[in-house]
């Protein structure tokens, strides 16, 4: 008897532990399977983040493609978006991750409105400043024709604004070139081939344009941020510029095609992303970007 209860004990035990077993095994597959859909939603909520910040960037690149007045902030802002799609795409996506993207996206998109409403006063402004041009032009050439004194004021008005004609380049390019002994140069977009990078760009014609030699400043900055070339520093109204090469022209008042080698380093010709600026002084013209493989 004693045998028999002490079986049957045993097997109480052994049903209370495969029972246990049997909770313990669903439990943790349904914990699985929550944690697998938790997993999911992450993901789609950071594709989704990702999707927006590519349409942010995508914008931005727009309005510096239309060479926008405020270019140098949205390649500043669209280069940040770059980096941290970068940083995070390879990551494994956790609460921490969608946290951060959360967060980012938000400054982003603040930061977008700003530029945005900014663009929108420059276009105004702009518009603003196109009437009132017309409409001052009309009234000077109606003013023209009464008078020899007149004219002569106009004559004044004209020329001091040729002094205060900004000179903007146009057609602003930038290439990878192999140089043959022959001196004969070749568009190349392999780093391992380039031996320079040329840079070419137009002087519009405009009688406002201030005439005679002046300089403009170009800088090349490879993948590693190393200016390329003479790498020297000037100062500008307590601004200091590190450029690439100096380039003097005589300006004659009519269209004027440059081209210019940077003189670069071959060391520092790699693979990557090359920011190409454009100075007159401390203001910056133009710039683009073009890539080596």
């Amino acid at each position: 008897m004693a045998q028999q209860k002490d079986n049957r004990i045993l097997i109480v035990l052994l049903a209370i532990l495969l029972i246990s077993l049997i909770g313990l095994g669903v439990w943790s597959y349904k914990t699985y399977q929550e944690n697998e859909g938790i997993k999911i939603e992450w993901n789609d909520e950071k594709s989704q983040i990702q999707n927006e910040l590519e349409n942010i960037e995508a914008d931005y690149t727009l309005e510096i493609d239309k060479g926008n007045a405020l270019s140098s902030e949205l390649i500043n802002a669209r280069d940040r978006i770059t980096r941290l799609v970068d940083s995070v795409s390879n990551l494994e996506t956790d609460v921490k991750v969608i946290s951060i993207l959360r967060k980012e996206l938000g400054n982003i998109k603040k930061q977008r409105n700003l530029l945005q409403d900014r663009i929108n006063t420059l276009e105004v402004i702009n518009k603003n400043l196109s009437v009132v041009n017309d409409s001052t032009l009309a009234a000077l050439n109606s003013q023209i024709t009464k008078t020899q004194d007149q004219n002569a004021t106009i004559e004044n008005l004209n020329s001091n604004m040729s002094r205060a004609a900004a000179l903007i380049p146009t057609n602003f390019a930038s290439v990878g070139v192999i140089i043959r002994n022959s001196g004969k140069q070749i568009e190349n977009d392999r780093a391992s081939r380039v031996d320079d990078i040329k840079v070419c760009f137009t002087l519009p014609e405009n009688s406002l344009a201030a005439l005679g030699v002046t300089s403009f400043y170009l800088q090349v900055i490879n993948p590693d941020n190393n200016v390329l070339g003479l790498n020297k520093t000037e100062e500008f109204d307590g601004q200091k510029l590190t450029y690439s090469k100096k380039l003097p022209f005589n300006y004659k008042g009519k269209e004027l095609d440059l081209c210019e080698l940077v003189n670069a380093n071959e060391d520092l010709i790699i693979k990557g992303r090359y920011r190409i600026n454009l100075y007159n002084g401390p203001i910056r013209l133009s710039s683009n970007e073009i890539t080596l493989r």
